[in-house]
């Protein structure tokens, strides 16, 4: 089973942990003050009015066969909220030590059958307003509006689906044959990517 992260908050993009560092002499007693803060779902499991409370997987993941079969995942949202929700596709960057490289759909259709299975697309295929909506992953960091990077809504107390969908090259590696194969052919590849979402209340 896929692990699970519930988010908190009304406006959620990233990822670290906020902290104050408080300091003194080593003879000294030093005092610090945390604000804790509950909530009580209700019977239904819905947070109460004015917050927002969301259940998301915290990873991903494709694969791409033998053949250049491309085998994407899917990531349920799952609103615990009163209010419905958006969510944006905030941020996508590969992580360095891997070697897969992550082209333009349009780049990687057009040239298929002369890139290696290690060259492939990533998008993203939610449901905004209705619609279904694909957003290419080369296009996240770009400057684009936020509306353009809306991927999903979620009414409250209700599930949305994002799927991870792509495709992959099908030629064989440089200086590789079936008969002896050679760089990814004989040894595959792998990468690592970084995808930030962003949460927030649905907007009118």
């Amino acid at each position: 089973m896929a692990m699970k992260k519930k988010f908190l908050g009304l406006a959620l993009a990233a990822t670290g942990v906020y902290a104050d560092t408080i300091g003194g002499t080593q003879n000294q007693t030093l005092n610090h003050t945390v604000t804790v803060t509950g909530t009580v779902s209700n019977k239904k499991g819905i947070a109460p009015e004015g917050k927002i409370e969301v259940e998301l997987p915290t990873a991903m993941k494709f694969r791409v066969d033998q053949d250049g079969t491309f085998e994407g995942s899917d990531f349920r949202v799952e609103n615990k909220s009163k209010v419905g929700i958006d969510v944006f596709v905030d941020e996508f960057r590969t992580n360095a030590g891997g070697n897969i490289t992550v082209k333009e759909k349009n780049d990687l259709v057009t040239n298929k059958s002369t890139l290696d299975r290690s060259n492939v697309y990533l998008e993203l295929t939610g449901n905004v307003g209705g619609i279904a909506k694909t957003i290419d992953l080369t296009t996240v960091s770009k400057s684009t509006p936020e509306n353009d990077k809306k991927i999903l809504n979620v009414s409250g107390g209700s599930t949305g689906l994002i799927q991870l969908q792509g495709g992959a090259g099908t030629a064989f590696a440089t200086g590789s044959s079936k008969e002896n194969p050679t760089g990814i052919d004989e040894n595959g590849a792998s990468g690592d990517f970084t995808l930030i979402y962003k949460i927030k209340k649905e907007s009118n």
